[in-house]
């Protein structure tokens, strides 16, 4: 898992352990798209872009549980069922189906509990994983780049001849610096906001199996 909020922050902001040159970027990659636009072509796809990287999340987090699903019937089935019953309106029967559904295939109540807290941790352990990833994103593509930007200011003052590409790197710097934090506080927030949906429900799934379920 140490390699998940490495993988998961790449489809949204590039994070590399190369180093490259400094020259400016004649081209953007897939999620700069919408800063390089026009100022209206922006606005307009503001929020379709919004609801892409929130679909990732929730994409990611499919994944996550259902890579660690744990053998035979668990909370991981439960929940599948759950959702596939939308059409049945009253809430207690959704969990009383479910639970019948999967009791026949050796789920009780115990197993059905302990699954859904083991879940419950693997979200925790991965969140965790996610905001180191964060933070050392940030050094790399941040605060180090910053420093960068200061150190070819007094290459400026020492080097006349070279005002002009110097002024223009930085320029190119800056704005990936921009980009750069822009592109991990929206991810961070993104999945910051889906963690604790995850986390809301599986902990509302525990009260509800434990009030409805006897």
């Amino acid at each position: 898992m140490a390699k998940l909020g490495k993988k998961l922050l790449s489809a949204f902001i590039e994070v590399s352990d190369e180093k490259k040159e400094d020259a400016p970027r004649t081209s953007s990659a897939p999620h700069e798209t919408v800063a390089s636009a026009p100022a209206d072509a922006s606005v307009a796809s503001a929020v379709p872009a919004a609801a892409a990287a929130d679909q990732r999340f929730a994409d990611y987090f499919d994944k996550l549980f259902s890579e660690a699903n744990i053998p035979g019937p668990d909370y991981y089935e439960f929940s599948k069922m759950i959702g596939a019953m939308q059409l049945i309106a009253d809430e207690q029967s959704r969990y009383y189906a479910a639970y019948a559904g999967l009791q026949v295939q050796g789920l009780d109540k115990p197993k059905l509990l302990s699954t859904a807290a083991e879940y419950l941790r693997i979200l925790t352990a991965d969140s965790d994983q996610f905001q180191k990833t964060v933070q050392t994103a940030l050094e790399e593509k941040v605060h180090s780049r910053t420093a960068a930007a200061d150190e070819k200011a007094r290459r400026i003052q020492a080097l006349s001849q070279e005002i002009q590409q110097l002024q223009e790197e930085i320029a190119a710097m800056q704005r990936e610096i921009g980009e750069s934090r822009s592109g991990l506080e929206a991810s961070g927030q993104a999945y910051a906001a889906e963690s604790a949906r995850r986390k809301q429900q599986i902990e509302s799934d525990i009260q509800k199996i434990d009030h409805y379920i006897h």
